[in-house]
């Protein structure tokens, strides 16, 4: 008896746990769902709602503009793997521009909708905010030349060689070493861009000691991949259910062995900055970078929480937020360039007059004079956008919208924010590709200042507006523009199937992702 009695007590607790699971299953299917509002569903009269969910996926932007005729520009709710989602038309980002994080969240919306309980990417920090906004932005110019050094090593370590080619070294700037191309050769340039632009970013966010480590970059872009597919994944289940299933999935459980391995690598960086300061007092020189700025702020407000942990999941952050949405602009602006060739003499000749003006050497000053470059970018980035809701914002405080709509507390709202017509007249055909759109814009003296890659307004919403606008935009537009000098200066571009076209986007709900599979053909320039 005393040796059945585990027996039994153990098939006993599984039977029970078993019941209990699917009474938690079958009353979650039957009595939760979204909260929705007295404003039409697209499709619902039609089609199931797990059939527009699905649909949702791949064909949002489909689903966005036929949803914006059928309903004119008024609100309407769309089925979405979230749930049903309240879409506001673009005016009303207007009303709600101006309310604080507190009041209406960008990112807790964000965090929402990968799951961020989960994902941890729900984690905010004020000082993640006050390093980008206030130090990294005041301190641009002195990272132009990192960031020009870490876009020369990348290319010259990364490039594939032409079998048969001759290859030679040509060296600028004193220290900057490119390989050299002679004849076309396709390259995959979502890979290069990637590694680029991480370890550009890792300079400013970590400094040079992890900056060019590979298992850091490895672990620091797929951090990013975890969340995404981990989030996605986990969407498959019901919300009642999904204590359990993130152990269940292997993106999920990896998040977890990611923020551990960022701990153990930035630990000795950060213990050997300690024992200096402590060493040597007041003669130490503190590193320029975000770890030392963070760092800094919370000594300031003797704040102990900020501890190694703390930078570790800081760094996975802002990681997550730099460098897969700058991979993807200056993606989607060079298969533009490569499909409109005739665009590239314009920007190469630019460039040239405003190295002309410096000996060669980029400027914080000098990139804002890549008027033309600027233009371009930011057509590029009209046409894909990195999402086609980017204006998203989850309540935290009662809202009232001047038609009289309320938004209760916990509910995310988003603006469909893709559509091309709603432009003023003066931008001309909204629909065509005009890569100097906005350089003739900015031709009259009181829109010089207008226009620009990193310029938020009603009309160009690509980072967002308002309060909660991406507060890292300055930033990226400085990336872009070095990695798009270096390369339109340095090499030729063209199509690897010109017959193709355009490198087709496709979608991710309502992110506009460029093809990572397509290859651009570059050739050295003689």
């Amino acid at each position: 008896m005393d040796l059945e009695s585990p027996l039994v007590s153990t098939f006993g607790a599984i039977a029970i746990t078993t019941t209990l699971l699917a009474g938690v299953a079958i009353w979650s299917l039957f009595f939760s769902g979204p909260k929705t509002f007295d404003y039409p569903i697209y499709g619902a009269e039609d089609e199931k709602p797990s059939t527009l969910m699905r649909k949702f996926q791949h064909q949002a932007d489909i689903i966005l503009a036929d949803a914006y005729k059928k309903f004119r520009g008024g609100i309407f709710q769309l089925y979405t793997p979230d749930g049903v989602r309240l879409f506001l038309p673009r005016k009303y980002a207007q009303e709600l521009k101006g309310y604080d994080r507190e009041e209406l969240s960008g990112m807790k919306a964000l965090a929402d909708r990968h799951l961020g309980q989960y994902t941890t990417i729900d984690h905010e920090s004020p000082y993640m905010l006050n390093a980008i906004k206030l130090d990294l932005n005041q301190k641009l110019g002195q990272f132009v030349t990192d960031v020009q050094n870490e876009v020369a090593h990348v290319v010259d370590a990364t490039f594939p060689a032409c079998e048969g080619n001759i290859s030679f070294y040509l060296f600028m700037n004193h220290n900057l070493i490119i390989h050299a191309l002679l004849d076309w050769t396709p390259v995959n340039l979502n890979d290069l861009l990637l590694r680029i632009i991480s370890q550009a970013s890792a300079r400013i966010f970590v400094g040079p000691s992890l900056n060019r480590n590979k298992e850091w970059l490895d672990m620091s872009e797929k951090f990013a991949t975890d969340v995404m597919i981990g989030g996605e994944k986990l969407k498959g289940w019901r919300p009642i259910l999904r204590p359990i299933a993130q152990y269940l999935i292997p993106e999920v459980r990896r998040i977890q062995a990611d923020h551990e391995e960022a701990y153990q690598m930035l630990r000795p960086v950060l213990e050997a900055r300690d024992k200096e300061q402590a060493e040597i007092g007041d003669a130490y020189m503190k590193p320029n970078d975000m770890l030392e700025w963070i760092r800094t702020r919370a000594t300031k407000n003797n704040d102990k929480s900020v501890d190694y942990r703390e930078q570790a999941k800081i760094q996975l952050l802002t990681a997550t937020a730099a460098i897969h949405t700058t991979r993807l602009a200056t993606l989607h602006v060079l298969f533009d360039l490569a499909a409109r060739p005739e665009y590239i003499e314009p920007l190469r000749e630019e460039l040239q007059e405003v190295l002309a003006e410096t000996n060669g050497v980029l400027t914080k000053q000098t990139l804002t004079h890549l008027k033309k470059l600027d233009s371009f970018m930011k057509e590029s980035q009209r046409h894909n956008p990195p999402s086609l809701a980017t204006f998203q914002r989850k309540v935290l405080t009662p809202v009232k919208l001047s038609n009289g709509l309320e938004l209760p507390v916990g509910v995310i709202v988003q603006c469909n924010t893709g559509v091309l017509d709603e432009v003023p007249e003066s931008w001309g055909d909204p629909h065509a590709f005009d890569g100097l759109r906005f350089y003739k814009l900015r031709s009259k003296p009181e829109d010089a200042h207008k226009y620009q890659f990193a310029s938020i307004s009603l009309e160009s919403m690509e980072f967002g507006l308002g309060k909660d606008a991406c507060p890292g935009r300055f930033f990226a537009t400085n990336q872009i523009k070095i990695i798009l000098a270096h390369l339109i200066f340095h090499y030729d571009l063209a199509l690897e199937k010109p017959e193709a076209g355009r490198p087709k986007n496709f979608m991710f709900e309502v992110n506009v992702l460029a093809d990572p599979t397509a290859k651009l053909l570059l050739k050295r320039r003689s």
